[in-house]
């Protein structure tokens, strides 16, 4: 019923399927746990959440309900691979966002 037979996830590769969610207008993707890479096992910041963020979301969404998240997106400089570049904290050439560090002070929600 989707629009195209596969979805990848931009940072990690690993198939995702798309729920259309039809009844309520908010579709959305997950991850095919069975089906990742060894990557997105390991790495992608989706699949596998930080657990403080993931804590934080829950309360806020006890005090401010059917909020959706906003995505932070910045410059980054990976020192792993002495890289730059811009969006979610996660360097696709290393496939972490652990070695990436903040370029420049401002930034812009997605």
């Amino acid at each position: 019923t989707a629009p195209y037979d596969r979805y990848t996830c931009h940072l990690c590769g690993s198939t995702l399927q798309y729920h259309p969610e039809y009844d309520t207008e908010r579709p959305w993707f997950e991850h095919i746990s069975h089906n990742m890479t060894e990557n997105g096992q390991q790495h992608c910041p989706y699949a596998k959440p930080d657990k403080d963020e993931t804590r934080l979301v829950h309360r806020l969404r006890i005090f401010v309900p059917n909020v959706t998240p906003i995505v932070f997106s910045d410059s980054w400089h990976c020192s792993l691979c002495d890289s730059d570049y811009h969006g979610e904290r996660y360097c696709l050439s290393c496939q972490t966002g652990r070695f990436s560090l903040k370029l420049r002070a401002e930034s812009c929600y997605v």
